[in-house]
């Protein structure tokens, strides 16, 4: 799973299309991060899909394991659809770690990290809320 920033838009944006993230980079504004964790690229029996959704009035990509919280972020706060965005793990499984979301109410974004000490400090100084374990991964 890829990770890239983009300043302007406050927006952290994670794929694991290679093509999709060199446009962003190229082309969107967004600042390669490089990888944020491993998933899987396809549905086996052991995961679940990671939806991702983004909101033109926010300017913010959200993910989410929860089909009732994707649609409720789809018919209420703005947000489109964009699909899966891969398969993640719904509980620690198989050596998975915590990929944890956090929501800055400021600036609108979701951010995602495995990292707890980045996690800590984006909380404690960046304005971000914690909103606990959104997924589990594989660690890079």
């Amino acid at each position: 799973l890829l990770r890239g920033y983009s300043n302007s838009a406050k927006d952290h944006f994670y794929t694991t299309d290679e093509q999709e993230y060199a446009n962003a980079i190229a082309n969107d504004g967004y600042v390669a991060e490089g990888p944020a964790a491993e998933v899987v690229p396809y549905q086996t029996g052991e995961v679940i899909p990671f939806y991702r959704m983004y909101s033109p009035i926010s300017d913010d990509h959200f993910y989410t394991t929860s089909a009732s919280e994707r649609d409720f972020a789809i018919s209420q706060d703005g947000y489109r659809d964009e699909g899966v965005a891969a398969y993640v793990f719904g509980s620690a499984d198989c050596g998975s770690i915590p990929f944890y979301r956090m929501f800055n109410p400021t600036t609108g974004d979701h951010f995602y990290t495995t990292d707890s000490s980045e996690r800590q400090r984006a909380i404690s100084q960046d304005g971000y809320n914690d909103e606990g374990v959104a997924a589990y991964v594989i660690p890079l």
